[in-house]
């Protein structure tokens, strides 16, 4: 048993599975900006709406772009989950997009990218009303 996790082992890191990932320059991945503007109604406030538009920069710069662009609508769905939960407090608060901006990047990178990841969330637009 012992002789087999050995060679389990040995193969693992023959076939570099533990070699280092490529890193990227941050200048060098694309940024995302085709999202249109998220509307939602925070939450229990009916006669409010929040409209929210972001940028986003992805990585590796040449399989990032394109994952982020075909699952545009799985973004969008994932935004407005969250921005629809988000209380007239949370929205009025002075720090509102810097938190959002901190909420929004793992959410992107957990749920709605699997071959690539967001390293930076710009958020271009916010106004509620």
């Amino acid at each position: 048993m012992k002789r087999l996790l050995l060679c389990c082992l040995w193969w693992l890191l023959a076939v570099g599975g533990c070699a280092g990932t490529l890193q990227y320059k941050r200048e060098d991945c694309p940024v995302y900006d085709a999202l249109e503007p998220i509307r939602a109604n925070p939450a229990g406030a009916p006669d409010r709406h929040l409209q929210v538009q972001m940028v986003f920069r992805v990585c590796p710069p040449e399989t990032g772009l394109e994952e982020i662009q075909r699952k545009r609508i799985e973004l969008k769905h994932a935004l407005l989950v969250l921005l629809s939960g988000k209380d007239a407090a949370y929205l009025e608060d002075p720090l509102r997009v810097e938190k959002l901006q901190k909420e929004v990047l793992p959410l992107v990178n957990q749920k709605v990218l699997k071959k690539s990841r967001v390293v930076e969330v710009l958020i271009t637009g916010f106004e509620l009303q």
